[in-house]
């Protein structure tokens, strides 16, 4: 009987697949007949490609490891994958960069209210003048609360400095030991944080850590930042917060019903709204298709690196 060859799959096409891959399988990068799938021993998904339930995972019965295309991986079901000794990995290091630079580019341009004055000098098509004109506040001097103190709160850390905030971060395990000093408990930084920033993973503890109470308790004023995951917040109990005007505005690169946006969201002047593009840089894609095509080749090794639980202990 003829043994047919091993496929490790992707069902997208990826930015900056290497010109040569090792031959441990076939590579597929995009669509690959249903008929196939029995041969596919690894995979690497994004969270575009749906959630990977068990029910999805069984149609792969040699499917040994999962790449998960990314820092987040609640697209995938991990219960089962642990059940049926399915290494799951994923790609943190490589979305640090770009994913913090996004989280500074969201906050400038709302503090800044960059996006508002684009809007107006498009629709005048001249400059608007006057000393009262178009007031908006400076970052300068402002209290910063990270939520979530990993890879990516760490590195929005470094670069909030230099503009003369004041730095507080909270994280579920208590004051990190590199960084005691700035952490704060959760309902604390909420309550005294001009500007909070939510930079953690989706997990069972971090769903709807903003709710309704937590929201409320922000300090009146104060301006909204998510580039963690979206189900982090109650983007209900948002909506509420900034129709009160509890909230002066939010910037969000993350929704908590991808790809649906919440309508109380669209169309308002102190909301900024990007399309989950916080890794969508051509660096940061290289970066993680190597990674995960290096996660793989690993994990087929029997020497896997970069093994999701990793993300819950440094990411809170």
């Amino acid at each position: 009987m003829t043994v047919k060859e091993p496929i490790c799959w992707s069902p997208q096409s990826l930015w900056g697949v290497p010109k040569r891959l090792p031959d441990i399988c076939r590579w597929v990068f995009g669509p690959l007949p249903e008929t196939e799938w029995p041969e596919v021993v690894a995979m690497i998904l994004n969270g575009s490609d749906g959630y990977f339930s068990g029910q999805r995972l069984s149609q792969f019965p040699r499917l040994r490891t999962i790449s998960s295309y990314g820092i987040g991986y609640d697209h995938i079901d991990e219960a089962y994958a642990r059940q049926h000794q399915i290494i799951v990995t994923h790609t943190p290091d490589a979305v640090t960069i770009s994913t913090a630079e996004m989280a500074v580019a969201l906050l400038l341009s709302l503090v800044r209210e960059i996006v508002a004055y684009h809007n107006q000098a498009s629709r005048a098509g001249k400059v608007l003048t006057g000393s009262g004109t178009g007031l908006s506040w400076e970052l300068y001097g402002k209290s910063v609360g990270i939520v979530g103190y990993g890879r990516i709160g760490q590195r929005l850390a470094g670069l909030l400095e230099p503009f003369g905030v004041s730095v507080h971060y909270t994280r579920a395990h208590g004051p990190h030991p590199d960084d005691p000093e700035r952490w704060r408990p959760l309902a604390e930084l909420l309550g005294a944080a001009d500007i909070v920033i939510v930079a953690v993973p989706l997990t069972p503890q971090t769903q709807h850590m903003l709710d309704r109470d937590a929201i409320a308790s922000m300090k009146p004023g104060s301006l909204l930042v998510n580039i963690g995951r979206g189900p982090v917040i109650d983007e209900n109990a948002l909506v509420a917060a900034l129709d009160a005007r509890h909230l002066r505005g939010a910037a969000l690169d993350v929704f908590e019903d991808e790809p649906r946006i919440h309508q109380g969201l669209l169309n308002r002047p102190n909301v900024i709204l990007s399309p989950h593009r916080g890794t969508s840089t051509y660096e940061t894609r290289v970066r993680m298709t190597e990674a995960a095509v290096e996660n793989i080749c690993l994990a087929l090794d029997g020497h896997p690196i970069r093994v999701i639980p990793d993300v819950r202990m440094s990411g809170l």
